[in-house]
C-alpha cells in the first residue's frame, strides 16, 4: 500500500476529530501509518492553519467546523471528481450560452473540461474556477469581486452579489458540502452559501455536482431545496437509498462510474 500524503493523513484526523472530538497524539502513528516525526510535522502544520489545539500528549479540532481548506480537499476522491466534471460539463449544450460556476474542487474539474469551448461566458466567484477557465484562453471568463475566503479560494459579500444579480444564466453548476433529502443542499459556510443561492436563482436549467461523500450529510449553511434544482451528478460509490430518494423527489441523478481502488 502506498503511503499516504500530508493532506490525506490531515484529512483523516480531521474527520476523526469531527467524530470523537479528541485524539491522543500517541495513538496516532498506528492511525496514520505514519512515523512519529511525521504526525509531529503534521500537526504542526495544522496549529499552523488553526485547525486544531494540542495540549497534555491530546489534540482537538479547533472550531466546530469542519470545513477542509481547498488545499486539502483537491487531493480527496480526486477520480471520482474528475469523472464527474467530466460528465457534468457533456450536458452543457454546443451553442453560445451564459454559465455561472461556483467555487471547489469538484466545480473545478467542470472548468477544466469546459475551458477549450469558445462559446461560453462564465461568470465565477471561484479563483480556481476561473483560473482553470483561462488554462486554454478559449471561453470568456467574468470574476466577480467581493472578499476572498482563504479556506475556499471564492470570492463572497455585496460585490460578488450584485454581479451575480445583474446576469441571467443559462445554465448554473455548483457545488455542495451536504446533500439530504430533509435538509436540501447545504454549504458550511453561510457567505459562500448566499453566493450558490443566487446563481441558481439567476439560471434557467441548475446543476449540483458533488462526490458521494457528500451524500446524506448536512450542514449549517442552506444553500437550496432540492427542489430547486433538476439535477445532480456524484458517483456510484453514493448510497443506493439516498439516491432512491432523492429520485422520488424528483431530481435526475447521475451516477458516474468510479472503481473501487480508485476512490481517494
Amino acid at each position: 500500500m502506498s503511503e499516504r500524503t500530508r493532506d490525506e493523513r490531515i484529512s483523516i484526523l480531521l474527520k476523526l476529530l469531527v467524530q470523537r472530538g479528541e485524539l491522543k497524539v500517541c495513538s496516532l502513528p498506528a492511525i496514520l501509518g505514519a512515523s512519529g516525526a511525521t504526525v509531529r510535522r503534521d500537526l504542526a502544520v495544522m496549529e499552523e492553519k488553526g485547525l486544531i489545539r494540542r495540549s497534555y500528549g491530546k489534540v482537538a479540532a479547533a472550531g466546530s467546523s469542519a470545513e477542509l481548506p481547498v488545499s486539502l480537499r483537491h487531493s480527496l476522491n480526486i477520480e471520482a471528481k474528475r469523472r464527474i466534471g467530466a460528465l457534468a460539463s457533456s450536458l452543457i449544450p454546443y451553442r453560445p450560452l451564459t454559465l455561472a460556476l461556483s467555487g471547489g474542487s469538484t466545480v473545478r474539474f467542470v472548468a477544466r473540461n469546459l475551458a477549450g469551448r469558445a462559446d461560453l461566458t462564465v461568470v465565477t466567484n471561484g479563483l480556481d474556477t476561473a483560473a482553470s477557465l483561462l488554462s486554454r484562453q478559449a471561453v470568456d471568463v467574468i470574476v466577480t469581486g467581493g472578499h476572498a475566503r482563504p479556506l475556499s479560494n471564492d470570492l463572497v459579500g455585496k460585490a460578488a452579489e450584485k454581479t451575480l444579480r445583474s446576469c441571467r444564466f443559462d445554465y448554473a453548476i455548483v457545488g455542495a458540502d451536504g446533500i439530504s433529502p430533509e435538509a436540501g443542499i447545504t454549504r458550511h459556510s453561510g457567505s459562500g452559501a448566499g453566493i450558490d443561492r443566487i446563481m441558481l436563482e439567476q439560471a434557467d436549467h441548475r446543476i449540483v455536482v458533488a462526490d458521494s461523500s457528500k451524500l446524506g450529510r448536512t450542514h449549517a449553511a442552506k444553500i437550496a431545496d432540492l427542489d430547486s434544482v433538476q439535477a445532480i451528478v456524484t458517483d456510484s460509490h453514493a448510497d443506493p437509498a439516498l439516491v432512491a430518494a432523492l429520485r422520488r423527489i424528483g431530481l435526475a441523478v447521475t451516477l458516474v462510474v468510479v472503481p473501487p481502488a480508485a476512490r481517494k
